[in-house]
Parts: structure tokens; sequence; C-alpha cells
């Protein structure tokens, strides 16, 4: 472990980030293969802060893209506040694909 970080590349970071956030949406290889026509939803939180806007853009992009990727149509996309109080430090994003 580094003295002032982790030692992971930033393309590390992002797949660890992209992973977590398609566990958190119930998505794995197989069953985002597993194609039936219904229209289905996932939710991921993402932190926002100074700097992580472009983590939270970042992160939606991959996981937008791993589902389309394996035939899956995005239909929709939303990201909300999550928290309460003057400084909301997570979002919540929601995704709707077939």
């Amino acid at each position: 472990m580094g003295l002032f970080g982790s030692g992971k590349s930033d393309e590390e970071k992002l797949q660890e980030r992209v992973a977590k956030a398609l566990d958190e949406m119930g998505v794995t290889v197989e069953s985002v293969a597993e194609k039936d026509g219904a229209l289905h939803v996932g939710c991921f939180q993402g932190s926002s802060g100074l700097t992580s806007y472009k983590n939270l853009s970042l992160t939606m992009e991959g996981v937008i893209g791993f589902l389309q990727q394996n035939g899956r149509e995005i239909v929709d996309v939303k990201v909300n506040p999550c928290g309460s109080g003057d400084t909301v430090m997570s979002q919540l994003v929601t995704v709707l694909y077939r």
C-alpha cells in the first residue's frame, strides 16, 4: 500500500466502481444475458463531492456501456440526490432498461 494512495490506477478504480454499481443493481453477466423483453430497473448509489461528478459520470457510462454491450436497450436514466441537509454527499442513479 502506498503512502499517499492505494497504488491502483484510475482504470482499476473505475472498474471497481462499475462492478460495485452493477452489484448494487443486482446485475450479473448471467442475468443480463437472459433477455426476456421485459422492462427492468436497477439502482446504485454514487458519491458526489468536490471531484466526483467526473467519477459519477464515468461510473454511469461504465454501467450503461456494460448493459448495451450485452444487448440491453437503455430506456431512461435518472439521478437524484440522497440524504438530507445542506450538503448531499451521494446520488441515487436509477437505470431503466429492456
